[in-house]
């Protein structure tokens, strides 16, 4: 039953949106809220996407999970949306004007509708295969790695409401949709092959987004900040930018993103203990957005946080593990130092979740038209109107939003020409 202060359109106005991050989530209430029919297709266990790993948003230093968790729920409730989690678009093909959609949807073997996340079935697993959604998210509930899983039934017994069921498998369904945005978002690079970062090579260089995750207020650590190595308070944490972004090996372009994300770190670290000491090295300076020059000038002054123009071109653990060794040249002093490090944080390395694309089946347009770096230019031959955030080009949570927004604009407006 829909709500009376919805009205809902005709079938033919149904529009398939790929992505539940903040530009799928945003495109699909602004859709629905004017009487659009929506379906959400999201490939992870729940929505928010990359910015439900974030602790806090730039420029005004709020929590990242209070707007989001408001706005999932409301995606979740909503009368006119259906919200695929665990799916993927498996077929796309292009239908008297409309689409045809097959949608894969994975097998939940943990119903968060009648999940009541008490913890038994992490307790009582063997394999340690269960574990639970982030705890800021809606519905809060367990999931199963299927990977681990040795399905020894211990969680289906012990589970007090219900909500386990083992035997599912994969489900597909067919819809009929006029319209698809794509939000798609981004994905974190691989740059073990860039030796000189030294990625993988000790457990306190890490890539921001995991620098984010394991200092977060909400996070294990409580917001405290510690190695990884040895739960030991850092004396200095070295901010690498652009590591392997604006590199023809990798990732040519800028990501946008990454130096109000160093400053925002590096802020917090200061702030939560002023005696750790902060270094950015950084290829030069972008911070465009209102307010967000302001921003990064509040974060260095005063913060004792540390520039230093140069990329280092070797990162490496020293003997016995103590500590981090970066080589760099100062261009602006000219002058080239070693200097010991206790934490690394690379910066830099995110790409467009589409850019490794699978091939589609024949006949279908499972994938948009992508440039070589994987940002969606074309979707079945037309322009890129109908996709957004960080999947249509570099873009931050606002821009992500305002993108949402002006691709369900188009939608709505295409509609009403329609009609």
């Amino acid at each position: 039953m829909v709500d009376s202060g919805y009205m809902r359109k005709t079938e033919n106005g149904t529009v398939l949106v790929i992505g539940g991050g903040v530009a799928g989530i945003t495109a699909s209430l602004d859709l629905a809220n004017t009487g659009q029919v929506v379906h959400l297709v999201e490939n992870d266990h729940h929505l928010g996407g990359q910015v439900s790993k974030l602790d806090k948003l730039y420029p005004t230093d709020h929590c990242a999970f209070c707007p989001l968790w408001t706005d999932v729920k409301k995606c979740m409730e909503h009368p006119l949306i259906t919200v695929h989690t665990l799916s993927h678009v498996k077929e796309l093909k292009k239908e008297n004007g409309n689409y045809s959609a097959v949608i894969l949807r994975g097998p939940h073997y943990i119903d968060e509708k009648k999940c009541i996340f008490c913890g038994r079935c992490e307790k009582e697993c063997p394999a340690g295969a269960i574990h639970p959604n982030w705890e800021h998210l809606y519905p809060p509930s367990f999931v199963i790695d299927e990977t681990l899983c040795t399905k020894c039934g211990n969680c289906t017994k012990i589970c007090p409401s219900g909500a386990i069921n083992m035997d599912l498998e994969e489900e597909e369904t067919t819809l009929l949709v006029s319209d698809v945005i794509w939000a798609t978002g981004f994905k974190e690079a691989d740059i073990h092959h860039l030796k000189e970062y030294g990625s993988g090579t000790h457990p306190d260089i890490m890539t921001s987004m995991k620098f984010e995750e394991w200092t977060a207020e909400a996070g294990t650590n409580r917001g405290n900040i510690i190695k990884r190595s040895d739960r030991a308070v850092p004396t200095n944490i070295a901010f690498i930018q652009c590591a392997g972004a604006r590199d023809l090996r990798m990732i040519p372009s800028c990501s946008g993103v990454c130096c109000m994300h160093a400053f925002k770190q590096a802020g917090w670290v200061k702030k939560r203990n002023p005696r750790i000491d902060c270094y950015i090295f950084y290829t030069d300076l972008r911070t465009v957005g209102r307010d967000y020059y302001r921003y990064s000038l509040k974060k260095f002054e005063g913060s004792e946080v540390k520039l230093v123009r140069g990329r280092p071109g070797l990162i490496h653990p020293l003997p016995g593990g103590d500590g981090i060794a970066v080589q760099f040249e100062n261009t602006l002093t000219q002058k080239r130092e070693i200097r010991k490090f206790d934490m690394v944080v690379l910066n830099g390395n995110i790409q467009p979740s589409l850019s490794q694309l699978r091939p589609a089946q024949p006949g279908s347009i499972a994938t948009p038209q992508t440039d070589k770096e994987g940002f969606v230019i074309t979707v079945s031959g037309e322009t890129s109107n109908f996709a957004c955030g960080f999947g249509l080009e570099p873009a931050d949570v606002a821009e992500s939003v305002i993108q949402a927004s002006a691709a369900a604009m188009r939608v709505m407006n295409k509609e009403s020409d329609q009609r």
